[in-house]
């Protein structure tokens, strides 16, 4: 049997989905990095190839992202979940290098002055922002992918991910993270 729910409780229903850190340079301080832990991200196009991550105005990372116009996505590895969630915790209102203060690292992106990968992600993506739209309390920031690199030892550009190897974060929703234990074939 069936009981009716909240609707706000399609957001649980809805996952696990992926987390991400992403990543952006202030245009104005190159000492002012955005990073924000996210889950709300999805692909939206093959040609061209579109990428969309859904951040509330009020977060530090919505303005430098608006005012950079890249912005990079980077798939950090189930070790670092714990660095992972203390990005998405902690406001970079309040921390100058919420990066480094995680224990995490960076190096420049590829495509821009403006964009970071982070060194300990399985993989990242730069995107260069192509387009916003309201949704909601939140804006749909839309990139096109520019330039993408993975470890390959997890990842492959035919076949995917190694999930025998890759262990990725997942946000269930709430304080609750899951992992993929194996890859299941159809065929």
């Amino acid at each position: 049997m069936k009981k009716v729910m909240s609707t706000s409780s399609f957001m649980r229903m809805s996952g696990p989905q992926m987390t991400v850190i992403v990543t952006a340079m202030d245009p104005d301080s190159k000492d002012k990095k955005a990073a924000i832990t996210l889950a709300w991200t999805t692909p939206l196009s093959m040609k061209p190839p579109l990428f969309g991550v859904s951040i509330a105005p009020n977060r530090f990372s919505h303005d430098i992202i608006k005012r950079a116009g890249v912005f990079t996505v980077n798939i950090p590895p189930l070790d670092y979940l714990k660095e992972t969630e203390w990005v998405g915790r902690h406001s970079g209102k309040k921390v100058e290098d919420k990066l480094a203060e995680a224990g995490l690292t960076t190096r420049p992106g590829k495509s821009s002055g403006h964009t970071i990968s982070i060194n300990e992600a399985l993989a990242s993506f730069e995107c260069k922002l192509v387009d916003e739209v309201t949704t909601g309390d939140h804006t749909l920031f839309v990139g096109e992918v520019v330039h993408a690199e993975a470890a390959d030892e997890f990842f492959d550009d035919k076949k995917g991910w190694n999930f025998d190897k890759a262990r990725l974060i997942y946000h269930a929703g709430k304080d609750v993270f899951i992992t993929n234990k194996e890859g299941i074939c159809s065929k």
